[in-house]
C-alpha cells in the first residue's frame, strides 16, 4: 500500500513530475495501513544485484493477509493475466519496486505505472482487470496528506482497490481515479478514509477506474511465497501482504511479459525491482529504531520516524541509499558518496563512516536531468551534490545497529560516537 523533498533530493521518486504528487499520498495508519473500514457488507537477496527477490514457497503462507480481505477468494481459479492494467501503448515507464521518498523510508512494495502522457485530463486513461477475477475492496483515500512534505496536491478522486484472482494471487491498485460505472454502482456512497467490501466478479480487460497524466501503484501479492530478505517477518504484520509481494511482471508470459520489461525505467534484471535487502549480520536492508515495533512504529501519526533502509537505487543499482524516517525531523533520502558495498559491512568492519549527498539523476546519455518525464536507463549523478551529512554505523552481534547522524557536516569534521548514538534493530 502507499504510504508515504525539494526535486534534488529524490528526483528519482517519481516518473512524472505528477507522479510525485500524487502517487506518495498514505491513508492514515490504523494498525492495516488502508482506509477506515466502516460497512461490513462493502473487504534474501545477499547484494548480488541479477538475482530476483529471493522466495520461499508454502501452501499455508499468506492466512493473515486473507483474512484481512474476507477469505471468501476461488479456491479452484488459475488465473491468467492477459491485460496490462494500463494499455502498454499509453505507459510512459513503470517504475520498479524498492523506491524510497519521504514517509516510504523502506523500499516500496509496489510499482509506479505512469501514463505517456503527464499533461492529459484527469480520467483520460482506463484502469483494467489483467486477469479474471472479484474486487473485494475498495477504500477511497484520505482527504489530507500523511507524510513529511508540504508541497503536496491531493486528486479529487483518489481510491485503493484490492482484487482477487484466486486464493493465492491478488493485486492492489493504489491511487486511480474515477470509478467505472460497474464499480461505483457496487461501491456506492464512500467518503474519505473509508473502506467497503465488495463482490464484483469481473472480466480481463473490464474496466475498474480512470486516470489522468499520474501515476497509479501496483503491487502483486502472492500468499503462497514468502520473502525471505526479511530477517524479522513479524515486524511487517501492520502490512501483511509485504512479505509476499512479487514482481508484476512474472505474471505474463510471452510478448506481452517483454512488452512490460520493455517499460521498466530500470535496465538490469530483476527488471521489476526488489524491496526485501536484508543479510544475516550484514548492514544492508531494513532496520528500525530500537523499541518502535518495527514497521509498525511508535506512533501511528509519523509511523516512519523510526525506519531506516541502506539499500541500492531501484533504478539505478550502482548506487546505494541511506533512506531515514528522522534527518532533522524529517524523512530523508540521500546516496552515499563512493564505491559503497553495505553487504559486506559487518560487525568485524567496526566502526564506519559514510557521507551523504543529494540524490540527483542524469539522463541515459549522460546528459543532466532538468525535469519532465523519466526515461528508460536513467543514472545517477554520482559527482554533482556537495556533502550533506554524516553518518556513523557499528554493526554488532544479535541483528543490531549503533548508529549516529551529523547533518551538516563532513567527514573530517566527524571523529566518533557521541552520548547522542542510538540502537536500531530487525
Amino acid at each position: 500500500m502507499t504510504h508515504q523533498n525539494k526535486l534534488i533530493v529524490w528526483v528519482a521518486g517519481s516518473v512524472l513530475l505528477l507522479a510525485v504528487v500524487i502517487g506518495t499520498v498514505f491513508f492514515v495508519r490504523t494498525g492495516s495501513s488502508r482506509p477506515e473500514s466502516t460497512t461490513a457488507d462493502s473487504s534474501l537477496n545477499t547484494g548480488d544485484e541479477s538475482s530476483d527477490m529471493a522466495l520461499s514457497s508454502s501452501a499455508n503462507n499468506g492466512d493473515e493477509f486473507k483474512r484481512q480481505y474476507g477469505n471468501t477468494c476461488d479456491k479452484n481459479a488459475n488465473p491468467t493475466f492477459t491485460h496490462s492494467p494500463l494499455s502498454v501503448d499509453k505507459i510512459g515507464g513503470i517504475e520498479p519496486l524498492g523506491r524510497v521518498s519521504d514517509g516510504h523510508v523502506t523500499p516500496v512494495d509496489h510499482v509506479y505505472v505512469s501514463p505517456i502522457d503527464s499533461t492529459v485530463a484527469d480520467n483520460t486513461y482506463d484502469v483494467v482487470m489483467p486477469a479474471d477475477g472479484t474486487l473485494v475492496d475498495v477504500g477511497r483515500m484520505p482527504d489530507q496528506y500523511i507524510g513529511d512534505r508540504s508541497d503536496v496536491k491531493l486528486a479529487q478522486d483518489d481510491f485503493r482497490m484490492v482484487i482477487s484472482f484466486s486464493c493465492r494471487y491478488y493485486s492492489i491498485f493504489i491511487h486511480v481515479h474515477k470509478l467505472s460505472d460497474t464499480v461505483a454502482a457496487a461501491v456506492g456512497t464512500i467518503k474519505p478514509n473509508e473502506t467497503k467490501r465488495i463482490s464484483l466478479k469481473l472480466k480481463a480487460g473490464d474496466v475498474l477506474a480512470h486516470l489522468g497524466g499520474s501515476s497509479f501503484d501496483w503491487t502483486m501479492v502472492d500468499t503462497q511465497t514468502n520473502l525471505t530478505g526479511f530477517i524479522t517477518p513479524s515486524y511487517y504484520e501492520s502490512e501483511p501482504w509485504k512479505i509476499h509481494t512479487i514482481d508484476p511482471f512474472s505474471m505474463y508470459s510471452g510478448s506481452l511479459k517483454t512488452s512490460l520489461e520493455a517499460k521498466s525505467l530500470r535496465t538490469v534484471a530483476p527488471f521489476g525491482g526488489k524491496i526485501d535487502w536484508d543479510k544475516q549480520g550484514a548492514l544492508i536492508g531494513n532496520w528500525y529504531k530500537e523499541g518502535t515495533k518495527g514497521y509498525q512504529g511508535a506512533s501511528q501519526d509519523r509511523y516512519w520516524d523510526g525506519h531506516l533502509a541502506i539499500a541500492p537505487h531501484n533504478i539505478d543499482p550502482t548506487g546505494v541509499i541511506y533512506s531515514v524516517g528522522n534527518w532533522n525531523g524529517k524523512a530523508g533520502q540521500y546516496l552515499v558518496k563512493g564505491d559503497f558495498k553495505p553487504e559486506e559491512i559487518t560487525a568485524e568492519s567496526g566502526i564506519v563512516k559514510i557521507e551523504l549527498m543529494n540524490i540527483t539523476m542524469k539522463n541515459p546519455d549522460g546528459n543532466p536531468f532538468s525535469g519532465g518525464v523519466f526515461k528508460r536507463g536513467m543514472i545517477l549523478d554520482k559527482s554533482s551534490s556537495p556533502v550533506v551529512g554524516v553518518v556513523l554505523l557499528q554493526v554488532q552481534a544479535g541483528e543490531k545497529l549503533k548508529l549516529e547522524q551529523f547533518p551538516g557536516k563532513t567527514a573530517a569534521q566527524v571523529s566518533g560516537f557521541t552520548p547522542a548514538a542510538v540502537t536500531f534493530e530487525r
